[in-house]
């Protein structure tokens, strides 16, 4: 009999219980924007969520093209 088949299956389901461990871990770590309070995995420049930092970002480009006219 060759169980090579069945090893690999094997490994094949014990990284996907990793990667979906690492994955559970990942979101239950979440993070306080400092622009909104919004608890959020992911934190950009300034601790702020993505939301907050694309106002930031439309407000400094008023100010830029206003400084080029």
């Amino acid at each position: 009999m060759d169980f090579s088949g069945s090893k690999m299956q094997l490994l094949t389901v014990t990284e996907f219980n990793e990667q979906e461990a690492e994955l559970t871990r990942a979101q239950s770590k979440q993070l306080n924007c400092k622009g909104c309070g919004k608890q959020t995995p992911n934190l950009f420049q300034y601790d702020l969520c993505r939301d907050c930092l694309n106002q930031t970002f439309k407000r400094l480009i008023k100010v830029i093209d206003s400084i080029r006219k």
